[in-house]
């Protein structure tokens, strides 16, 4: 959106009211509440939100920590996600577990020293202010109630920053009745509906609760009628996104009656289920981070959610799975999706991603650490760190119209064709896993073009058995069917899953890529847990 001298605004033009959101007198407030005096206020509040706070590990690193709130060096983007204040949030489960006033009274220190500096808060980004916008209010919110409802009756929470927090929480859901009065697509009014619901719900009482209940309520059926794809899945395709809208969805319905029965929420969690591993972890697609299934919060919305079992696929996201034993694998082949800031879609499709015995066996780049991050463009976001044809010298673009063309399960193999046109020349790719007590893959290739057919590993690779190995397993053979013109190796970042302690760190992965003059291809991938197997003879079947 375009402001007054050519300023251009991600979201609404800035409506931030000084009396009614920014601003809040004591006096104001009050009145909101209905109460004579603070005293009589916090006696009277006693909402119990749904539970947002992250755990209470790193809360006694906070206690007395100096914290320059309006640091640039945080990064352009990490700024933003600073001001959820998130990272404050062990210090109420701290107290939670303890009740320990110190983590309180660090609390109301810090909360005070956010809230009378906030307006002193400049970002980089043009057109976004850091502290109002969609998923900074919301953030805030979750955070805010909570530490509300935990610290409510402790003494060294004091009476000035309970004031403030009640301001943020009262001037945020005006503001976002007021943003999201009409329906956008996007995740930032997705989540931030939802938890406005929430807000709305658990502070009932307040004069205004009922009009941001029908506004949110009205952004939040939207979203599941046209943001919702038919299949389940937001329409950004990412999981880690769709898990956050799907957690805010869950927020509104654990205060909402009702809404955990629309189908559409329902879909969202079998969505989930279908990318998720046998292991309960789903791929770090599309700028997302690994999603862990299990330890979930029942009310937020992947509470109880299970891989499922067999193989899908997911015609409206352009998600295919083929599920055997405890093998697994994701082929894209979906749209490249816009969004309000910068898109979440990375510049690849036919790409795919394997694991078996509970870890990735081929990989891929993910999401990055930050958007401030130097790899984010040429590494995380780029083909190259994708499992899919890369061609010297073109640029990929988004306007690439994949499709698929086939998908078949029986029970001797799962099979997968497709195509897309990211390229000058049309890209045919088709993957089929060869089902058994040894199974493995074996992918097919064809574009008119020097190509290089891209694979990454968690090992470096060898050359053995015909083909090209990492190390020990678990781990994955390659095997061309036909010698490659020239052999590349490289190496790139990831998040790299650990079934053992449900974390995923960065680590490093490894390239292999195959370079042939005339684009044709077809190569077998063979799994192995401890060391490379000998190459079964009936590959050579399904390789031709």
């Amino acid at each position: 959106m375009s402001g007054e001298a050519g300023t251009s605004y991600v979201e609404k033009p800035p409506h931030v009211d000084a009396e009614r959101m920014r601003h809040i007198s004591d006096e104001a407030l009050l009145g909101a509440l209905g109460a004579p005096s603070v005293a009589e206020a916090r006696r009277r509040r006693r909402a119990r939100p749904v539970p947002a706070a992250l755990a209470a590990a790193g809360a006694d690193e906070l206690l007395g920590v100096e914290v320059d709130f309006l640091d640039k060096g945080h990064g352009r983007s990490r700024l933003y996600g600073f001001h959820y204040l998130r990272w404050m949030s062990p210090l109420v489960t701290a107290y939670a577990e303890t009740r320990d006033p110190r983590y309180a009274a660090e609390w109301d220190r810090l909360f005070r020293q956010w809230y009378d500096g906030r307006d002193q808060v400049r970002g980089d980004w043009p057109g976004l202010d850091v502290i109002w916008y969609s998923l900074g209010v919301r953030a805030r919110a979750m955070y805010v109630t909570e530490a509300l409802a935990v610290l409510a009756d402790e003494p060294a929470l004091s009476d000035g920053c309970w004031l403030r927090m009640m301001k943020t929480v009262l001037g945020g859901a005006r503001w976002a009745a007021e943003e999201h009065d009409e329906f956008r697509y996007g995740n930032w009014q997705f989540a931030t509906a939802c938890e406005l619901l929430h807000t709305a719900r658990i502070f009932a009482d307040l004069p205004e609760s009922a009009d941001w209940a029908a506004v949110a309520t009205d952004r939040v059926l939207e979203h599941l009628e046209h943001d919702v794809r038919a299949d389940g899945g937001h329409h950004e395709r990412s999981p880690g996104y769709h898990g956050m809208c799907l957690e805010g969805l869950g927020r509104a319905a654990a205060v909402e009656p009702g809404l955990d029965a629309h189908p559409r929420y329902q879909a969202m969690r079998r969505w989930l289920a279908v990318l998720a591993t046998p292991a309960g972890w789903v791929p770090h697609l599309q700028d997302s981070g690994v999603v862990w299934l299990d330890g979930a919060q029942p009310a937020d919305g992947l509470g109880g959610v299970q891989p499922a079992e067999g193989s899908h696929n997911l015609a409206a996201s352009g998600y295919a799975t083929f599920r055997h034993d405890h093998f697994h694998t994701v082929i894209n082949y979906g749209p490249y999706i816009g969004h309000e800031l910068e898109p979440h879609s990375h510049h690849a499709a036919l790409d795919f991603v394997l694991s078996g015995w509970g870890v990735p066996l081929a990989w891929e780049g993910g999401g990055p650490p930050s958007y401030d991050d130097p790899g984010y463009y040429d590494w995380y976001q780029a083909t190259r760190a994708h499992n899919t044809l890369l061609v010297p010298g073109q640029e990929y673009t988004e306007d690439r119209r994949a499709a698929c063309d086939l998908f078949s399960v029986t029970p001797e193999a799962d099979v997968f064709a497709g195509h897309h046109h990211g390229y000058s020349a049309r890209h045919d790719r088709e993957i089929r896993f060869v089902k058994g007590p040894s199974p493995y893959w074996v992918i097919t290739d064809r574009i008119d073009a020097e190509a290089i057919w891209q694979i990454h590993g968690l090992s470096p690779w060898t050359q053995r058995a015909g083909g090209y190995a990492g190390g020990r397993g678990p781990g994955i053979l390659v095997v061309p069917l036909e010698p490659p013109d020239e052999v590349l190796y490289g190496t790139g970042p990831a998040r790299i899953p650990d079934p053992l302690t449900r974390t995923a760190e960065y680590g490093e992965i490894h390239s292999l890529g195959l370079r042939r003059r005339d684009g044709r291809f077809t190569v077998g991938v063979f799994p192995y847990r401890d060391e490379p197997p000998s190459i079964p003879d009936r590959w050579m079947v399904h390789a031709h």
